[in-house]
């Protein structure tokens, strides 16, 4: 990577005649020019204009009204501002503030902004004073000018100081840490600082020990303090901040009180350094330098999850915030945990919000496994941002130590091992409206289905279009007596009946993606195709009634309703993430993506006849989507308490049969023991195995089909390639036989006319001898027949061919 500093632009704006082009002129060549130019070209000031030896380039604007559009360009490629004015015409210093300011502002509103007075030669030696008050009083409502300078380029004095403060306001800026209008360090400031204390307090009793505070000043800057400067830092906190300093040590109001003190006398450089070598950015968020350490974007067949190292990290900040050792974190203790974060992550706004429901929370207070379940959960839908939080919590490791890759979909018995160290599935499910999607999601996390306040996605009113889909998670043991992690997403009907409908586009399969992109011109899978066409679902996504749930008896029962965040929180929610739910068609959940599904679980009422037609069909074309031609299939029958018809049993059974699937579980909202045995069922399909719950679908049996007409081309291919070369081989041996014994005959007879014996082969002066065995033999030349070699020989050597190698393999 490139090591070269970026160029700084910065551009000088101002009235006519108030010495732009001179101060530029100047600091460029350190000569005065009486008579300049009306506008310079860009101008670069030498490299050793500043210790850092960084570019800089300026550029120099005109006022006049044709020039506006190109002052526009040149404002928003700029880095920093210089805005000058003549103090002998109090008219440019208030066109500072009613022209200016507002014009850049309205191009550039975060550039930071230096004022320049110049021709400060020409002021008397009361004018200063007055300069002084008026520069105040203007620049007391601009929040983004960072200072104002006397300069005079005729006397060069202050030039160089001027772009010297503009560079300095680009590396080192104040406007993210420091609230000039009030006088107090922002929020954002805060919380990144508080996250370093966090990280220099070793032994976590909430101060810096002398020894913690060197080690912090090692770490940041290169040097110890010596104990004359300990001692000094100790007195000015004390006189300043009354709980800045304990027997412990300096405390964190005390830490937030010298960074203060730095970013009021003008060290801004001293501020900066300590957030940069804790990976800042200056939007005071972690860089992409530090997140990009840790590969996130995976094949399909893998998947990100939390290692060992981040549980046990997440464990120890429970514990650390669990002040009371109750074993639960409240809200106010959830808000203390993210306080060093820039905002509460989605996944941990209110359930009304996210609508994700977690077994183990009441109302906001989490236990440990709902704690750790949450995460798990994020790691896997979001790994770049969960990363992210891991570190604002306070992570000093490696980065790559919290996330680990494991293999996804792998149903070949052979890689049974590796799936079965996955911790966490996500599974989606699918039904018809009133089959009992949400009374299962809701059983997941432990809740009650009667006055619960997050309604499914099949329900109408707030799961409309651009509510995020309901999810449930839980810690679940499996079938080989391992915790592990499930999180059940609903699949509303309209959204999978728009899936439907653009993968039977042209009678064509279709990615995931594709279909998302195509689902908004298409009818809703099923409606007739007569009459007007009508854009979109013929119900808004999500919008479709869903018929009352049956209450979960004897299921853990929670709040009547989540309290919402109290109002004083000071974390503000970030925008809602789509997750795994692909956007399209104007709305912000759409289509899921089933490239990252685990498992794909099916319902179906069991009373009803079309509910059962729908997921089969359903499941049929999902299944035979590119990309989840290997999706684990679970079916379960529902209000298994009022019992299934013998002819719909008879047909779900022979369906199963044709496809090789197990037999459908059968679960009831009354009976809590199979819905537990249906969790830990989706857990062994998805990663135990996850071979006997792929359906056999008609489209995988087309490409078995055709893998075994290949296999038999390919066989008789090369046995009418092994057959040409016998013959091959039988036709050239016998014409060389031939063509040998003419030659002989031909010998003997110009030997016998020359009245001359032919000389037979192994004859000598002693007459006949025996013939030598393997006389014939005769070495071949490299890469031909060896003639006498066997037939056996000869088609070795016609299978160590490659092609005819590699069909015979």
């Amino acid at each position: 990577m490139s090591t070269t500093p970026r160029t700084v632009r910065i551009a000088v704006l101002g009235d006519l005649d108030t010495g732009k082009t001179s101060l530029i002129s100047t600091a460029a060549n350190d000569t005065f020019d009486a008579r300049p130019v009306p506008t310079l070209p860009p101008t670069k000031l030498p490299l050793d204009f500043t210790p850092e030896r960084i570019p800089i380039l300026l550029t120099d604007t005109s006022a006049k009204p044709e020039d506006a559009r190109a002052l526009e360009a040149v404002i928003r490629e700029s880095d920093a501002v210089v805005v000058c004015f003549d103090p002998r015409k109090p008219a440019t210093l208030e066109s500072v503030r009613t022209s200016w300011y507002p014009r850049v502002q309205a191009v550039n509103p975060d550039i930071p902004i230096i004022l320049a007075c110049c021709k400060a030669d020409r002021l008397s030696d009361r004018d200063p004073q007055t300069v002084r008050e008026r520069v105040e009083r203007v620049a007391r409502d601009l929040p983004n000018v960072e200072c104002c300078l006397n300069c005079s380029s005729k006397y060069n004095k202050m030039v160089h100081d001027v772009f010297y403060h503009a560079l300095k306001a680009v590396l080192y800026p104040l406007q993210p840490l420091y609230d000039r209008t009030d006088r107090v360090i922002r929020q954002a400031a805060i919380r990144a600082l508080k996250r370093v204390f966090i990280i220099f307090d070793a032994d976590k009793d909430g101060t810096l020990s002398d020894a913690e505070v060197n080690a912090f000043q090692s770490m940041c800057f290169g040097i110890s303090l010596s104990a004359e400067e300990l001692r000094g830092i100790k007195q000015v906190v004390r006189q300043q901040v009354p709980n800045g300093y304990t027997d412990t040590g300096l405390t964190l109001e005390g830490f937030l009180f010298l960074q203060g003190l730095f970013i009021e006398r003008g060290r801004l450089e001293t501020v900066w350094q300590v957030l940069r070598r804790f990976g800042y950015n200056d939007q005071l968020r972690l860089s992409d330098e530090l997140l990009d350490r840790v590969n996130v974007q995976l094949p399909p067949d893998q998947v990100l999850e939390l290692s060992d190292i981040a549980v046990s990290f997440l464990r120890q900040q429970f514990t650390l915030y669990d002040a009371r050792d109750e074993g639960m974190l409240s809200w106010e203790q959830l808000q203390g945990l993210f306080s060093t974060a820039p905002s509460l992550p989605t996944e941990w706004q209110n359930e009304r919000v996210n609508r994700l429901l977690v077994c183990g929370t009441y109302g906001a207070v989490h236990n440990l496994d709902a704690f750790v379940a949450r995460w798990r959960y994020c790691a896997l839908t979001d790994a770049r941002g969960t990363l992210a939080h891991l570190l604002y919590l306070g992570y000093e490791g490696s980065p790559g130590d919290l996330l680990v890759r494991r293999q996804r979909r792998r149903p070949d018995k052979r890689h049974r091992e590796e799936m079965a160290e996955r911790t966490t599935a996500l599974c989606y499910v699918f039904g018809t409206a009133g089959c009992g999607k949400s009374t299962l999601l809701r059983a997941l996390a432990g809740r009650r289905a009667e006055g619960d306040a997050t309604a499914g996605a099949g329900s109408g009113g707030p799961a409309a279009g651009g509510v995020p889909p309901l999810t449930a998670l839980a810690t679940v043991t499996c079938d080989d007596g391992r915790d592990r992690t499930l999180a059940l997403v609903e699949v509303s009907e309209d959204l999978t009946n728009e899936l439907l409908a653009a993968a039977s586009l042209s009678g064509r399969p279709t990615t995931p993606s594709a279909a998302a992109a195509a689902a908004h011109l298409l009818p809703p899978f099923g409606a007739s195709s007569a009459g007007p066409t009508t854009v979109g679902p013929s119900n808004p996504p999500g919008a479709v009634p869903e018929a009352p749930s049956t209450p979960i008896a004897g299921s853990p029962s929670g709040p009547g309703s989540v309290p919402a965040a109290p109002s004083g929180q000071g974390l503000m929610p970030a925008a809602p993430s789509a997750g795994f739910f692909s956007q399209a068609a104007g709305s912000v959940y759409s289509l899921p993506d089933l490239s990252r599904c685990d498992c794909a679980v099916f319902l179906f009422d069991s009373t009803s006849a079309d509910s059962w037609a729908w997921a089969q069909r359903s499941m049929l074309t999902l299944c035979g989507l590119p990309g989840c031609e290997t999706l684990p299939v679970l079916l379960v029958s529902t209000k298994d308490d009022v019992g299934m018809n013998g002819e719909l049993r008879e047909r779900v059974l022979a369906a199963c049969g044709e496809l090789a699937l197990p037999d459908p579980l059968p679960v009831a909202a009354v009976d809590m023991a199979a819905m537990g045995g249906a969790f830990r069922q989706i857990l062994s399909a998805s990663f135990l195995t996850p071979e006997a719950h792929i359906p056999d679908t008609p489209a995988r049996k087309d490409r078995r089909r055709l893998q075994r007409r290949l296999v038999i081309g390919g066989v008789a291919v090369a046995l009418a390639m092994l057959g040409g070369y016998c013959l091959y081989i039988m036709y050239s041996d016998g014409g060389a036989r031939g063509a040998g014994g003419k030659e002989g005959s031909s010998a003997v007879g110009a030997k016998l006319a020359s009245g001359g014996v032919p000389a037979l082969a192994g004859t000598g002066d002693a007459g006949l001898a025996a013939p030598t065995v393997g006389a014939d033999v005769v070495p071949g030349a490299a890469g031909g027949v060896v003639e006498g070699s066997s037939l056996g020989d000869r088609l070795s050597s016609f299978f160590s061919l490659p092609g005819v190698s590699f069909l015979a393999r």
